[in-house]
């Protein structure tokens, strides 16, 4: 543990804990904020492309388990940005429960037929976050693995890889427009093997905003002989203001 999560582990003993999500005291992440990672996960690539002002090109198939907005947004950067370490274990926990009801969908049933083996492969982290060792959605993609395993127990294999790296391009996205985002994105993903080709990979990311970085992905894995087949994120951009229909 480094020297600023001990502090503020040392903090918490003093300072109440509050939930993650709401503010409500003395609960590492409340039930209500809880059940919202818990959720069946729902398409979002629409959102991505109305964010992106694209109309047209296919897009990767994406599910989120909700808006990266309220409560989940405060739960998802807590766990991911604040070192919230006392709620890990119930993001994650709640992440695997909520694959394991993804792998029933019927779009993914459709998107996965005759598929005996699936890869999960993380997006990948900044070499910031893996210098210390804060690789969040790689233990996310973990988790997922998890639920998919225990959904098709004995009928599929699900192997988890952590293929992917950065090269190049801004570390961070926050504050980049759309077209910033996939321009910083464009050519910055690759694999670090190939895989067997026609290998069928569902991709995993915390927050999905405009798609660029999934899409970087899908790229670099078609580039290693996989086929990415959809992806699975813990929240979404809210639909723009003015998007009739789309929540």
């Amino acid at each position: 543990m480094d020297l600023r999560g001990a502090v503020a582990d040392a903090g918490r003993l003093v300072i109440p804990v509050e939930c993650a999500g709401c503010g409500r005291w003395d609960v590492p992440l409340c039930p209500r904020c809880a059940a919202l990672l818990r959720r069946r996960p729902v398409r979002c690539e629409h959102r991505t492309s109305l964010l992106a002002g694209v109309g047209t090109g296919p897009m990767l198939p994406t599910w989120s388990i909700g808006a990266y907005r309220g409560a989940l947004r405060a739960t998802v950067l807590a766990w991911k940005n604040h070192r919230r370490q006392d709620i890990a274990g119930q993001v994650l926990a709640a992440a695997a429960q909520a694959a394991c009801r993804w792998a029933d969908d019927p779009d993914v049933r459709v998107l996965l037929e005759g598929e005996d083996a699936v890869v999960v492969i993380p997006a990948p982290s900044g070499w910031r976050r893996r210098a210390a060792g804060r690789l969040v959605v790689a233990d996310l993609a973990d988790a997922v693995a998890r639920g998919l395993a225990r959904a098709w127990s004995g009928g599929r294999e699900v192997l988890v890889l952590d293929l992917l790296r950065r090269r190049g391009g801004r570390a961070h996205q926050a504050g980049m427009g759309a077209r910033g985002r996939a321009a910083n994105r464009s050519g910055t993903v690759r694999a670090r093997e190939a895989l067997p080709a026609g290998t069928a990979v569902v991709l995993v990311d915390d927050v999905v905003t405009t798609g660029a970085t999934l899409a970087a992905c899908a790229r670099a894995v078609e580039a290693a002989g996989g086929r990415a087949v959809a992806a699975l994120a813990l929240a979404s951009a809210p639909a723009p203001s003015g998007a009739a229909g789309l929540t």
